[in-house]
């Protein structure tokens, strides 16, 4: 066979040219083998940096053009039509609203709610939104032939929010540099301002705690709740206020005892302000320059501050008044009567005989008469007699009903522990709001 020759050849040729012969073939395949590889790799190579040629597109891709929201707070004499033609919203889809089913919901829009509208480029009306409140109104979606329009009401969800802060410099820049918002801060002011004057009474040290609600619609904070409870120390004094509901619409804030923290009067018949001189029965007049009774206590603040009346009554005298300049006095019971001396001028609905309420602006801070400068003169009476105004134990208000006693005393036990427990968390690392 031919193998057999093939050997037979091979055992004829000396050992040594075998040798040779072999290494030769073994040489020979391997350059064939190391060649193909070779010519693979370029082959690969060229295919990877070969140019790509991109394929037509058998259809064209569309970019829609980003929608575009607009928002209005309705103003008086506005209509819905003015409003969605200043939108800039098509024609025709403002009559296909009109037009479409329950579209009546839309047709009372009231002063003072917000109409949203989303359209696209060319003015085509996508959906509206009437905002009744922050929870309730009216939308209107797109769709075939017209619009789809529905009330809605949005989920509301109410969370818990603590702060605690050490009074470095005022209690409304302390309370602003903890992450208080502004309208919160104003209700700690208007709940303990009968407790407290902020202007005269904070002492660098003082502390506050409280639980107010952050309102949530649909996830997102729309706006500041109400306060739960608060703790104010005041000179090592504490004061404590509850938040009750009376009824559906009324609320009111009371101690732990069941007292209504609001007084019958205000602590300060102006804001700002700062006392210039004391009740003093020895003072030394400073025009007069003499010993003469100081029977109330002079706050000056700047010219046209209002002067505010510290509780509801009757004006009984609106006049000019000597030494008192221009001059106004409320009673408000047969027990209590107030007294404003040195006004600027009157507030024009501060007539004899008016009724006023606690707050309302009656005058204007001047220096009419004897006086020095700008400053308010304020005299509190307690059955006919001069009293010191800054020293008067003021009545309260109305105190929680014994009806409904029992479940106060419930709610303000459980808020005073939740306040506790978060006041506990902080213990020894105190937030400082200077």
């Amino acid at each position: 066979m031919l193998v057999n020759e093939i050997i037979t050849i091979l055992k004829s040729f000396p050992k040594k040219h075998v040798f040779t012969l072999f290494l030769g073939f073994f040489l020979l395949g391997a350059m064939s083998l190391l060649g193909s590889k070779d010519l693979k790799e370029k082959e690969t190579e060229l295919e990877l940096i070969k140019p790509l040629i991109l394929n037509t597109l058998s259809e064209e891709i569309k970019i829609e053009d980003p929608l575009i929201e607009r928002e209005k707070v309705i103003k008086r004499n506005d209509t819905l039509y003015t409003i969605l033609d200043d939108f800039k919203v098509k024609k025709e889809d403002i009559i296909s609203l009109v037009n479409s089913k329950n579209s009546n919901l839309l047709a009372k829009i009231e002063v003072g709610d917000k109409i949203r509208v989303i359209i696209d480029k060319s003015g085509e009306l996508k959906n509206l939104t009437y905002i009744d409140d922050i929870r309730t109104g009216v939308k209107a979606v797109r769709k075939t032939g017209g619009f789809s329009i529905a009330n809605y009401e949005s989920k509301i969800e109410k969370v818990k929010i603590f702060k605690h802060v050490v009074i470095e410099d005022s209690m409304y820049m302390s309370g602003l540099k903890q992450d208080i918002p502004d309208s919160v801060l104003m209700d700690l002011a208007y709940i303990n301002g009968w407790d407290i004057d902020f202007t005269h009474d904070i002492r660098p040290g003082d502390t506050y705690s409280l639980i107010y609600e952050e309102i949530l619609i649909d996830g997102e904070k729309v706006i500041d709740g109400d306060i739960l409870i608060s703790e104010f120390m005041n000179q090592n004094e504490q004061y404590i206020a509850v938040r009750h509901d009376l009824n559906k619409q009324t609320s009111e804030y009371f101690n732990l005892e069941g007292e209504n923290v609001k007084k019958a009067f205000l602590r300060s018949p102006v804001k700002l302000s700062y006392i210039s001189s004391k009740y003093n029965l020895k003072r030394r007049h400073p025009v007069l320059h003499t010993i003469r009774a100081h029977k109330g206590v002079d706050y000056a603040a700047n010219k046209g501050s209002p002067v505010r009346a510290t509780g509801d009554g009757t004006i009984s005298f609106a006049q000019y008044n000597g030494g008192c300049g221009n001059e106004i006095k409320i009673k408000h019971s047969e027990d209590y009567e107030t007294r404003y001396c040195h006004l600027d001028r009157f507030n024009s609905r501060a007539k004899v005989g008016r009724k006023v309420k606690q707050g309302q602006t009656i005058g204007y801070v001047g220096s009419t008469g004897l006086a020095t400068g700008p400053h308010l003169h304020y005299e509190f009476h307690v059955n006919g007699r001069h009293t010191d105004p800054l020293k008067v134990k003021f009545p309260n208000a109305s105190p929680i009903q014994t009806s409904q006693l029992k479940s106060y005393k419930e709610k303000s036990e459980n808020l005073i522990n939740e306040l506790k427990n978060f006041q506990s968390l902080i213990n020894g690392i105190e937030v400082y709001g200077g």
